[in-house]
């Protein structure tokens, strides 16, 4: 299992979210620390080069993982259409 880590921008953006859908957000993450080696990333390109996509409904969490550490890192959390 990965531990999860929140930047401070993450961690304020999904303070800002409705409770229902941080809830959702969180429950999706801890699928991710569980099934990370197994899991279909899907990689960013350009700025975020390096960081993957996860969907959650019309939210979009972007993170990145190391596998050595067994750490997943949440960079931004929010909506599909600010979160690019």
């Amino acid at each position: 299992m990965y531990r999860l880590e929140f930047t401070q921008k993450a961690e304020d953006a999904l303070a800002r979210l409705n409770i229902s859908i941080a809830r959702r957000v969180r429950r999706k993450l801890d699928q991710l620390c569980e099934n990370c080696d197994t899991w279909p990333h899907k990689a960013l390109k350009g700025r975020d080069r390096g960081k993957f996509s996860l969907r959650m409904q019309d939210y979009r969490i972007i993170y990145t993982f190391n596998r050595q550490k067994k750490e997943i890192v949440a960079h931004r959390i929010g909506h599909r259409s600010k979160v690019y």
